[in-house]
């Protein structure tokens, strides 16, 4: 059975949610919704600490849909990045929600690395987010694997993960993140 992404959505965006959003994620986009969400955050009066948590975490998911989305050819949108990002407050914590298409071909890579840092403890996140840094190496993409890494290292929890089938030749990986 292929995935259905708007009831999906419509699951994730409960009463918990204070910021949602599905579409296009281009540059201004990317702009857009992350003022959106940093005007969200100073209304609820977060501390300065929990407030650059979040929003670190957030700016690199969002890079994340910016840099590694695509869109497969029967997803009926007329552009070429797409991409889901959640906002909850759950009363103790916050759960970020971040999704996109990855080509099937992606899954070991993105799942393993996923694995390894999830794996890792928190002074071993910052020593590879060192050697990451200090390596000089970065994909096509522009990163050189360190945007998990800092995701691990910010939020100081495991990245929670799902691969849908969409079709034969994408998946819809969706990563949720607890602060």
């Amino acid at each position: 059975m292929n995935f259905n992404l708007n009831q999906w959505y419509s699951e994730k965006i409960d009463e918990d949610a204070i910021f949602d959003y599905m579409g296009r994620i281009e540059d201004e986009d990317v702009t857009n919704i992350l003022e959106s969400i940093e005007q969200i955050l100073q209304d609820r009066n977060e501390s300065p600490k929990l407030f650059k948590k979040i929003f670190n975490v957030l700016v690199e998911l969002v890079q994340n849909l910016h840099h590694h989305g695509e869109v497969p050819s029967d997803f009926d949108v007329s552009y070429e990045k797409f991409g889901v990002l959640i906002l909850r407050d759950e009363g103790t914590q916050y759960r970020i929600c971040a999704g996109n298409f990855i080509k099937v071909d992606g899954l070991r890579l993105i799942r393993d690395r996923i694995d390894q840092i999830n794996t890792l403890s928190s002074t071993e996140t910052q020593s590879l987010y060192r050697i990451i840094l200090g390596n000089d190496q970065f994909s096509e993409k522009g990163g050189g694997g360190l945007g998990m890494v800092d995701i691990a290292r910010k939020s100081g929890n495991n990245m929670e993960y799902q691969f849908f089938e969409y079709n034969p030749n994408f998946l819809f990986l969706a990563i949720d993140v607890i602060i």
